[in-house]
């Protein structure tokens, strides 16, 4: 069964978002008023390596890019996976109430039109800037006004955006459910289907050691059940240097599809995972805490838990990251997240 006949199949009313068929896309655009009558079409592509959703720029024949994106019920780079369909709603949401602040709105693309029947959104394009996963190369740092900027927006959206002050709350069950399998079970079933020896020689008899290991494996499963719990304060939910785009304008923050109120330390300590395994320099990591505004209630033990568990997840897991690491590395990583797991 085609892609396109499996979504219509579970949403039979919504428009499939499909590349390949452009006189659909204008006829949708033109439908919906996204798109007036006398502008076409004039070219469509893929925007950027996202691994969860149908992601296009479209360029229209006055010279105007937009991005549009679909959230269908499966992860777009593994179709075999189901997820969602609608988190790309709750992405609107979430841009539509952050974008009120300032400071947030200054690093974020404008959310400019939504449907949610479809769950197709319309956004700014930001330009052909690349990621920040050119970070894992060897020998690339990210520059200290990039990191307070990144943490800038990471405290407004902390301080500004807790359960108290708003009036909209975000649990995004089935996404975190989903994020929860990878991060907190996935790595750590035996036979998993993952061959890590493939990835990197040497790496199935470290993550061995560590699915064997009890303490770790009840550190790991009470990390996955305060992640599940609904929480206080609202979350990028996946801050790391694929959600990070280099412009014209400075960095922006993009893809908030696993957004929840939960725990301010899951955003940081993931940021700070990903900062010591793209080998970033000391400064860098200790400049995490000193441009970030903490919470009244901020844990570092529980930031510290995160980043451990999300080094953890990348190195042992699925959602394996572009890295030249050697196993000497990567069993250096493993033993930092392994402290940072279970001591005290």
């Amino acid at each position: 069964m085609s892609l396109s006949a499996k979504f219509q199949r579970s949403h039979p009313q919504a428009f499939f978002l499909d590349d390949g068929n452009p006189e659909a896309l204008q006829d949708y655009l033109h439908y919906h008023g996204w798109m007036d009558e006398q502008n076409e079409l004039q070219s469509i592509e893929k925007a950027g390596e996202g691994n969860m959703n149908k992601v296009l720029r479209i360029e229209l024949t006055d010279g105007k890019t937009y991005i549009i994106k679909q959230s269908r019920p499966w992860v777009e780079k593994f179709p075999d996976i189901p997820a969602p369909a609608d988190r790309a709603n709750i992405e609107g949401l979430y841009f539509q109430e952050t974008n009120q602040n300032k400071i947030i709105s200054s690093f974020s693309p404008e959310l400019l039109e939504a449907d949610p029947d479809s769950h197709i959104l319309l956004i700014e394009d930001l330009g052909k800037g690349s990621d920040l996963t050119y970070l894992y190369e060897a020998g690339r740092e990210m520059d200290e006004e990039t990191l307070q900027g990144l943490m800038n927006y990471l405290s407004a959206l902390h301080q500004n955006f807790n359960q108290q002050a708003c009036d909209f709350y975000i649990e995004n069950r089935g996404m975190r459910k989903l994020n929860a399998e990878h991060i907190f079970r996935f790595p750590f079933i035996e036979d998993n289907g993952m061959d890590l020896d493939d990835i990197t020689p040497g790496l199935g008899d470290l993550g061995q050691k560590y699915r064997d290991d009890e303490a770790l494996m009840e550190q790991v499963a009470f990390l996955q059940y305060r992640y599940l719990q609904n929480g206080e304060t609202l979350l990028q939910g996946d801050y790391y240097p694929g959600s990070f785009i280099n412009t014209d304008d400075g960095v922006k923050v993009i893809d908030p599809e696993f957004c929840f109120f939960g725990d301010a330390e899951f955003d940081l300590g993931v940021f700070h995972a990903h900062m010591l395994i793209a080998q970033q320099p000391q400064e860098i990591i200790d400049g995490i805490l000193e441009h970030y505004k903490k919470p009244p209630t901020f844990s570092e033990l529980l930031y510290e838990q995160y980043a451990g568990i999300e080094i953890l997840r990348r190195m042992l897991g699925l959602a394996q990251l572009p890295l030249s690491l050697g196993l000497d590395k990567k069993k250096a990583l493993l033993e930092k997240a392994y402290s940072m797991l279970l001591d005290e």
